[in-house]
C-alpha cells in the first residue's frame, strides 16, 4: 500500500518505508518538509507488512524480543522499484533504524 503526499505530478519524489505508527505521523512529515523547501516533492510511504523481514538484507538472530530478521529485502526493493518507472522523475529513498538500513542497501 503507498500513500502519497504533496504532490503527485512533481519531480522529486521521496520514498519512504513506514508501518502502522509510522503512518500516524507521516502527513505532518510532509508538511513540515515543505515548510523546509521551496522544492515541490511528492512523497510516497510505502507500508511494510512485516518489517523485521521485509526490510532485512540478510537473515539474523533477534536483537529484541524473539523475532529474528529474514531476507526479504530483495523483494521489497523489487516492489518498490515497481513505483519508480517515470525517468523525467528523481526518486530519493531514505529512512531511519531498518528502514534506513534498507534505503542504504537499496542505494
Amino acid at each position: 500500500m503507498i500513500t502519497t503526499y504533496g504532490n503527485p505530478s512533481a519531480s522529486i519524489v521521496l520514498i519512504q518505508m513506514v508501518d502502522d505508527h509510522d503512518l500516524e505521523g507521516i502527513e505532518s512529515e510532509a508538511a513540515e518538509i515543505k515548510k523546509l523547501t521551496d522544492v515541490d516533492f511528492c512523497l510516497y510511504a510505502i507500508k511494510v507488512q512485516n518489517w523485521n523481514r521485509d526490510l532485512s538484507p540478510w537473515p539474523a538472530s533477534a536483537v529484541f524480543g524473539k523475532e529474528g530478521f529474514g531476507n526479504g529485502a530483495a523483494d521489497t526493493l523489487n516492489e518498490v522499484l515497481k513505483t519508480c518507472t517515470d525517468q523525467e522523475k528523481t526518486y530519493i529513498i531514505g529512512g531511519y533504524s531498518l528502514a534506513g538500513l534498507f534505503a542504504l542497501w537499496a542505494a
